[in-house]
């Protein structure tokens, strides 16, 4: 069952199949939450806000995995070549990065309307001295969902000296780990409460890569130990369903008590907190798991059309994750036109939801992977039209695949 491979790749396009399986995982549990946001009652319902805790790991497995596939690209290299590095970084994320900025500008501005297809956009919110300015904040901040783009940029800039560190001291790594998980949990205490003298807001809090430390060096560690921690995982493969459904369970029940008026610490208690000391522990199952699914799609015991689905959804990940907002605005505003949100059941159309977006990301990425537009709307090299239909010989294990130039892409020379 292991899949691991026994050395780093060095300027080559070999994957890690089994890590490119859990990149349509992951999206999935990222438009989850966010159709949780838009189609459920968050407020008034126990199910929905409990939905929104567990798919809201996405994010950490997201930085895990990015974190750990750039240090495994690295962990034999002798230095980090800055030019080639920077130029591989800006042309993975950066360049996606301020491509769905300018995409979503006029998104973001769009007003109710009631003609097909019931937006408009009003030109004095864009050009104007504050469609200027909102421009310039969401690049600044990320927005919406991008901010998972800034904050891989923020670790960009200082992984060369993080991997620097962690191959001088060697022996620290586990007491980098152990206080990587202490301050996980007090940061977002701490920066609410002024310990170091200052209070930040929640978006600007999401937006830092001091609220993930814990991933970021976690997947930097994992890296330099690949063989063996995918060994464990695989060993351990009961222990950790088990560790992680239990995790889960954890923040709903006290999210319930809190909610029926029980006083627990503000600092454990979920909420809608993604932060809060409660979820770490599942987020950190959650992630294993997913690595473990991965494992198991890309098993050779698995049939041709499953590797071929699984494969195809990794090639689609970056482009589904960066549009998903589109089909969700528009999905909610004709819902909202035609009455659906007061009549379906929300968890019918959540499902519904999930699905339409999923569904529309990957053509809109399928499409577009075949354009002039591919490296900066979809984040891959161009293919070409032939391949839109994909025919069975396509998914040989031994014929090397583009899944295109995002965080996960293991070439740097």
């Amino acid at each position: 069952m292991s899949t691991a491979p026994e050395t780093a790749p060095s300027g080559t396009r070999q994957r890690l199949d089994h890590v490119d399986a859990m990149r349509p995982i992951k999206q999935t549990a990222v438009i989850s939450t966010h159709a949780l946001i838009y189609f459920s009652p968050l407020s008034t319902s126990l199910l929905a806000s409990g939905l929104l805790t567990l798919t809201h790991f996405s994010r950490d497995a997201f930085l895990f995995v990015s974190a750990c596939m750039l240090a495994y690209s690295y962990r034999n290299a002798k230095e980090v070549k800055l030019g080639v590095y920077w130029q591989r970084r800006f042309m993975s994320v950066g360049l996606v990065y301020l491509v769905w900025t300018v995409i979503y500008f006029p998104v973001a501005a769009a007003k109710r309307a009631q003609g097909f297809p019931y937006f408009r956009v009003p030109g004095s919110a864009i050009f104007s001295s504050t469609g200027v300015h909102n421009l310039l904040f969401n690049l600044a901040t990320g927005y919406y969902h991008l901010y998972f783009l800034l904050v891989l940029l923020e670790f960009y800039v200082v992984f060369p000296l993080v991997l620097a560190f962690v191959r001088r001291y060697p022996r620290s790594h586990l007491y980098v780990l152990v206080g990587a998980l202490v301050w996980q949990v007090f940061f977002p205490y701490a920066v609410r409460h002024a310990w170091f003298g200052f209070v930040i807001s929640s978006k600007l809090e999401t937006r830092l890569i001091f609220s993930y430390a814990l991933y970021l060096l976690g997947g930097v560690i994992a890296a330099l130990y690949l063989e063996r921690f995918h060994d464990w995982v695989v060993a351990h493969q009961r222990a950790i369903l088990i560790w992680t459904v239990v995790a889960g369970v954890v923040p709903l029940v006290m999210d319930y008590f809190y909610r029926h008026g029980h006083h627990l610490p503000k600092l454990i208690t979920p909420g809608s907190d993604p932060f809060a000391a409660v979820i770490v522990p599942y987020d950190v199952g959650a992630i294993v798991a997913v690595y473990l699914l991965g494992v198991y799609l890309v098993s050779p015991q698995r049939s041709a059309r499953t590797r071929a689905i699984v494969a195809s959804g990794s090639e689609a990940a970056y482009g589904i994750y960066v549009s998903q907002l589109l089909w969700i605005f528009i999905l909610h505003r004709v819902a909202t036109r035609f009455g659906w949100l007061g009549h379906v059941p929300w968890l019918l159309m959540m499902l519904f939801a999930v699905t339409f977006t999923y569904f529309m990301g990957w053509l809109f990425s399928a499409v577009f992977a075949r354009t002039p537009l591919a490296r900066g709307v979809v984040g891959r090299s161009r293919v070409p039209w032939s391949t839109f239909i994909p025919k069975r010989h396509q998914f040989s294990p031994t014929l090397e695949r583009d899944f295109g130039e995002g965080p996960l892409n293991l070439t740097d020379e």
